[in-house]
Order: structure tokens, then sequence, then C-alpha cells
């Protein structure tokens, strides 16, 4: 996809640029910077797009972003509908690859956090397990330390991170990153798609959006994604209706219409091609 670019802005020069306020929803489109970035999520839920992987969010989440990956986490509409009590907040940690100095990450004592952050940060990396409990206990940490601190123990977590197999990379290992700054009509296009994945999505209906005809949407949009839209479409039905096994009590049946399928067996045959096994069989395995 073609995000945009946003760039930090700071009013004081430090390696690391930290975030742990509370937000009323979560704020920035589909896009890229030149920082890695770490986020672990404290409250909320929706989904999240690094690269070409779409996942579902919630507290506990954490994941490695690495520079200029394409990345968002847009919240359900819940949270922008101004109800009071539905705040996001997420602990935020972004630094540039050479953070620590240009040349040290080349040292031959850092060649693990070197691949981390240069072979498998361009992915995404999301942490799991007891890895992603000990790296979540440092970073509510972080809310009390000073700058000086944050510096040492994010070095700490990038150590730990780089020694371990408890993650699992995002994108596939066939994403080509092609970033590009100042595209808006893929946002566009993106929150529609979350907004009414309920309803009867067509290819006319989203080429609206853009006040595009059908055909030019589709060369666009397959020159922008590498994927047709339908594909787009089945992976944001598919992430919610994980969600609503993993976290509701509502049936297959339920789950099925209320993720836009008009019948069980399309839902059943887009589940078994996205996630490699049917819905009782994923609810069970959580």
């Amino acid at each position: 996809m073609k995000p945009i670019l946003v760039r930090e802005h700071k009013t004081v020069f430090t390696s690391i640029n930290f975030d742990g306020n509370e937000y009323d929803h979560f704020y920035n489109p589909w896009h890229y910077h030149p920082e890695l970035e770490l986020t672990l999520i404290i409250k909320s839920f929706g989904q999240r797009q690094v690269g070409d992987s779409i996942e579902n969010f919630r507290p506990g989440d954490l994941v490695l972003v690495g520079h200029n990956l394409p990345h968002v986490w847009k919240n359900d509409v819940i949270y922008f509908t101004g109800v009071d009590g539905n705040k996001a907040q997420a602990i935020v940690v972004k630094f540039l690859p050479d953070f620590a100095g240009p040349d040290f990450f080349k040292r031959h004592e850092m060649t693990a956090i070197n691949r981390l952050l240069f072979e498998k940060a361009p992915l995404g990396v999301k942490l799991l397990g007891s890895l992603k409990k000990q790296v979540t206990e440092i970073m509510h940490n972080l809310l009390h330390m000073d700058d000086t601190e944050r510096f040492i123990w994010l070095l700490h977590i990038l150590h730990i991170i780089s020694k371990s197999n408890e993650y699992k990379l995002l994108a596939s290992a066939s994403y080509h990153n092609e970033k590009t700054a100042n595209n808006h009509r893929i946002n566009k296009v993106l929150d529609y798609i979350m907004e009414h994945y309920q309803e009867e999505l067509t290819l006319e209906k989203v080429a609206d959006q853009l006040s595009m005809n059908k055909n030019a949407f589709c060369r666009f949009f397959k020159s922008t994604t590498r994927k047709c839209l339908f594909t787009l479409i089945n992976e944001v039905r598919i992430a919610k209706a994980c969600q609503l096994l993993s976290e509701t009590d509502m049936n297959v049946l339920q789950i099925c219409f209320a993720c836009g399928y008009s019948n069980i067996s399309s839902f059943n045959k887009a589940f078994k091609k996205y996630k490699e096994t049917n819905p009782l069989r994923y609810r069970s395995l959580i």
C-alpha cells in the first residue's frame, strides 16, 4: 500500500521518543516513519495492520515495527463515538536504527540485535509467551524512568528479544515495502471497509468512495496493494471473526452473519483459507 510519511516533531533532541498517554482513540492513519516502534497496548481494541498482515489487537498486544514499515492500529468504531469511559492507551517507544550511534550495531557483540533490527523488524515482530511477559514488565517500568534509564533499558529489551524465539513475524516474507508519501486514497478505502465490513460490500460501492469507475479502481487497488479488493475484505472479516470467537459466546452462525457473510458455507471456506482450520477448532485452541 502507499502510506503517508509521519515525522516526529521534537523540541528537545533525544535518541528515544516515548509516549504513554491516554487518548480517545489511536489517531494515526496508515503510515510509516524512519523510526522503529515498539508498541504495547494498554487499553482499547481494534485491528492492527503491519505490512500485509491484518490482525485484531487488544490489551497486552506487543509488537516491534521496523523503520519505514507501513502500519496502523485502528480502533473499533465505539472509540469514535465519544462515549465516556472508552479510552485508548499504549506505551510506545520510537527510536532510529542508529539511536546508539552510526556504527554501534555493526560491532560483533551486537550481531543478534543487528539481525533483529534489520532482518526481522522490517516484517514486524509480535512478541509471545514469556518473552512478551518479560518485555511488558519492563515497558511499564519505562513510565517511571528518565531518558538515560530508558536508553539503557531499551538496549536490554532489544537484547532479550534478539535472543528469544518466542515471537512471530507479521508481514509475509514476500512483502515488498513500497512507501510513497501523501497518498490518502488507500486510507479512505481501509476506513470504509473497517466501518462497513458487516454489510454487503460490492466493487461499485468501494470504488464510489474514490469517485472511480470499477476498472480504474481495480487497476489502482491491485497496483498499490498487490491484492484484489475482496482479499482485503475477507482478511478484515476473518480477523473480526477471530476476535468474536475468542471474546464472546456467540455461535458460529451468529459470527458468520455479524462479519458480513451471507451463508455459513462461504464463511467456513474463507475461514479455512486464512486460518488453516475451522472456526470451532480455532475457538477450542484459544
